[in-house]
């Protein structure tokens, strides 16, 4: 496949970009790889459109963004008798949980929060079903100077007890003993990239590490109000074929409500 062949179309202001002309199943040559590569740096996020994607060819092509990580293993109990194992999983009311889900980056809990994620949508229920993304960097923009000023030099500790409620706050007092757990920089910036993203979110983030309790809260929650605007946000109704992959240090994302009863089965693929 060559570069003439894809085509690149904004889905929305901030967020996304449709690829169309594209065939997984061919082999692509160096410069539309580059191409992909540039349109996912500009975009944060593509879809494409493909009823027949094999897992075999899902995998090659997120091999075009980076490393696929095939499994992540988190002890969850410091005699390491009881692990839990945190899968790569194609079913979204499997071991990746059910119901709504607030906005959120991966892994945060880990030293290398994973670099991008790919979804595959494979059967999607009548009702609901929605997953939407917020751009950070764009919420970064939006904030006052003063703002921006005090979260410069400010980290958060962000846990996650697999174990616990999978939706809810994660309480570091009630964490299974092992519970995954890392300090970050609320903002983050690769090297050869002037955007700002924020790593702030409800699930995983547990304290601002510099601020007493309530004045930790109270920033967190400063800073997630920015994370609302729907200007910055993509709302993305799923249909079964529908591949997207997404830049998950730059965009958090959300799960929306869906009817329970039917299935729901997304083939989920991190890159580092």
């Amino acid at each position: 496949m060559s570069v003439e062949d894809m085509r690149i179309e904004p889905i929305s202001a901030n967020i996304g970009a449709e690829i169309s002309g594209f065939d997984f199943s061919e082999e692509l040559d160096d410069a539309a790889a580059d191409r992909l590569r540039a349109a996912f740096r500009k975009y944060r996020l593509l879809l494409i459109r493909d009823r027949d994607l094999s897992a075999e060819n899902q995998a090659r092509f997120a091999n075009i963004f980076g490393d696929v990580v095939i499994h992540e293993d988190y002890d969850v109990d410091e005699t390491k008798e009881d692990e839990t194992q945190y899968v790569s999983n194609n079913r979204s009311d499997g071991i990746l949980g059910k119901g709504e889900l607030d906005f959120h980056h991966d892994q945060l809990f880990q030293e290398v929060p994973l670099r991008a994620l790919i979804l595959y949508a494979i059967e999607i229920p009548d009702s609901g079903s929605e997953t939407s993304f917020v751009h950070t960097a764009r919420a970064f923009d939006a904030m006052p100077d003063e703002l921006r000023d005090r979260l410069e030099d400010k980290t958060c500790l962000h846990l996650y007890d697999f174990k616990g409620d999978y939706a809810g706050f994660q309480d570091p007092e009630k964490a299974t003993p092992g519970s995954p757990r890392a300090n970050h920089p609320i903002l983050y910036r690769e090297d050869d990239d002037q955007e700002t993203a924020v790593w702030v979110n409800r699930l995983t983030t547990i304290r601002v590490n510099e601020l007493e309790a309530d004045d930790s809260q109270n920033l967190i929650d400063e800073v997630r109000s920015y994370l609302r605007d729907e200007n910055i946000i993509y709302r993305h109704r799923w249909t079964p074929g529908d591949l997207l992959i997404w830049d998950n240090r730059m965009l958090q994302h959300a799960r929306g409500p869906f009817d329970e009863s039917k299935p729901r089965t997304l083939r989920r693929t991190p890159i580092m």
